[in-house]
């Protein structure tokens, strides 16, 4: 296998995702809880978009397949991921959620089931079901957080 080639490969398929990405955070405005729920939003996106041939998540096929631990491959899918939840964890602080890190980690998991899901057909939509469970998740997630003394939930 050519390991540039792939690199390369992997590389514009996660600037591609970016732009999606960027796109569906600045269309669902400034509130933090929608800016988690872009996510889903963009993933329905990239699902639906013909030009992509949706079939799997190209970053895990590489990591599983191809990259040997300690490989350049796993190193960047890894990265890949990685940089999805810090953007992710910086959004549950700032909605207010109470144990960030766990919803982050909870939405990760949804997140990743509907790209596996779709890939092989089983459930109809499930992008837009995810999206749903990650609303309700969010939803719970930001109620049971303590709220300072003398300030209004809204």
């Amino acid at each position: 296998m050519n390991t540039a080639a792939f690199l390369a490969y992997v590389d514009g398929r996660r600037l591609r995702w970016e732009l999606v990405l960027d796109h569906c955070a600045q269309t669902a405005g400034k509130d933090p809880r929608t800016q988690l729920l872009a996510v889903f939003d963009a993933l329905a996106e990239w699902a639906h978009a013909p030009c992509d041939g949706f079939r799997s998540n190209a970053f895990v096929n590489a990591r599983v397949a191809l990259a040997e631990p300690g490989s350049v491959i796993r190193a960047v899918v890894t990265e890949h991921k990685q940089a999805l939840r810090a953007r992710m964890l910086t959004l549950a602080e700032a909605a207010g959620a109470r144990d960030p890190g766990l919803l982050v980690d909870q939405l990760l998991l949804i997140f990743e089931g509907a790209v596996s899901t779709r890939s092989l057909g089983t459930v109809e939509a499930p992008a837009e079901m995810a999206r749903h469970t990650a609303d309700q998740l969010i939803a719970a997630a930001v109620a049971q957080a303590p709220v300072p003394r003398g300030i209004a939930r809204p």
